[in-house]
C-alpha cells in the first residue's frame, strides 16, 4: 500500500501536536510551525508539494513542540513520540541487522530515502529526553547508522514527496510494519561510552587500554549537556560522584565548563549538517 504524506502525518502524530515543517532551498531555510491536523489537510499539503515541486527538500519533525514553542531546540519538545535512525552508509546491511535483531521491537516504518539509504522509526511512549538521546546514541553505534542524527529534534524526510538532492529527484517511499507503541523496556540496548562520538581524548583513541573513570565521566557530562540538563545540576551531579578527587569543586567545574565548550563547538556546524542529506 503507497504510504502518502498526509497519512504518514495522521499516523504518526495527534492532531493537535505541533510541528516544525522545514524547507530547504539551496543553502536557505524557512521553517513553519502547524499542528499535525493543518499539515496534513488540504492547504498546507498543496504548498509542501509545490515548493517540492519548485526544487525545495521537505522535512518534518519527529517530536511535538510545545504549545509556546517558536524554535526546534531542546527545551521546545513536550513530549518524545518517536525515536529513529539514519541509515547512509551500508543502509542495506544495517536495515537487515536491525530488522533481525531480537534486542529490538518492530519498526513502525522504514523510509526509503534514496538509493540504499533509509530512516527507521519507532513510535514510542514513556520516553524522557536524556533517555530517548541515549537510546538513539547507542542504537546508532550498534548498527553503524548516523551518529550525528540522534537528536530528538531532528527534522526526517517525509514519505510521498522527492528527494530533490539528486537528478533526476527520488520519490521517498515508506513502509509500515507495526502499529505497536514501543516503551523503554523493549529496547534491549545498552549505551556505551562508544555510543557518544567525539566525547574520547586522543589518548584513548590511539590506545586498546580500558577507559579511565574520569574519560567516562566526560561522555556522560557532555551527552547530560546535549540532551539539555541544566549545567549547574550536572556540575553538581559531578562533583558528588567524583568525592574520590582531591578537589571534587574544582574537578567538577572544569569538566562542565570544557564540556560546554566543546557542546557550542559542535552546535557551530551542526545546523547546516543536519539537512545536507
Amino acid at each position: 500500500m503507497t504510504i502518502t504524506s498526509w497519512g504518514y502525518i495522521r499516523d504518526n502524530f495527534q492532531p493537535d501536536d505541533r510541528l516544525a515543517a522545514v524547507i530547504k532551498h539551496g543553502d536557505g531555510l524557512r521553517q513553519r510551525i502547524a499542528t499535525a491536523e493543518q499539515l496534513a489537510g488540504p492547504r498546507y499539503q498543496a504548498w509542501l508539494r509545490f515548493e517540492n515541486v519548485r526544487g525545495a527538500d521537505i522535512y518534518l519533525s519527529m517530536n511535538p513542540l510545545k504549545q509556546d514553542a517558536h524554535g526546534r531546540t531542546k527545551q521546545d519538545i513536550a513530549v518524545v513520540r518517536h525515536v529513529y535512525l539514519d541509515l547512509d552508509q551500508g543502509g542495506p546491511e544495517a536495515l537487515s541487522r536491525i530488522l533481525n535483531d531480537p534486542e529490538l521491537p518492530k519498526p513502525s516504518y522504514v523510509l526509503n530515502t534514496s538509493i540504499g539509504k533509509y530512516q527507521v522509526v519507532w513510535k514510542v511512549a514513556g520516553f524522557g529526553l536524556v533517555e530517548a538521546g541515549r537510546l538513539q546514541k547507542a542504537m546508532a553505534c550498534k548498527y553503524n547508522a548516523d551518529r550525528a542524527a540522534t537528536d530528538v529534534t531532528r527534522v526526517l524526510r517525509i514519505p510521498g514527496l522527492y528527494n530533490r538532492k539528486y537528478d533526476p529527484p527520488y520519490q521517498v517511499t515508506a513502509e509500515k510494519l507495526s502499529d505497536l507503541i514501543c516503551y523503554p523496556s523493549d529496547f534491549r540496548v545498552e549505551p556505551h561510552l562508544e555510543a557518544f562520538p567525539g566525547t574520547q581524548t586522543a589518548a584513548s583513541r590511539i590506545r586498546t587500554g580500558p577507559v579511565s573513570q574520569s574519560e567516562r565521566d566526560w561522555a556522560e557530562t557532555l551527552c547530560r549537556l546535549e540532551q539539555g540538563e541544566n549545567p549547574a545540576a550536572v556540575q553538581a551531579w559531578l562533583e558528588q560522584k567524583r568525592q574520590d578527587k582531591p578537589d571534587p569543586a574544582f574537578y567538577a567545574a572544569l569538566t562542565v565548563r570544557k564540556a560546554l565548550a566543546e557542546r557550542e563547538s559542535r552546535l557551530t556546524t551542526s545546523i547546516s549538517f543536519e539537512l545536507s542529506r
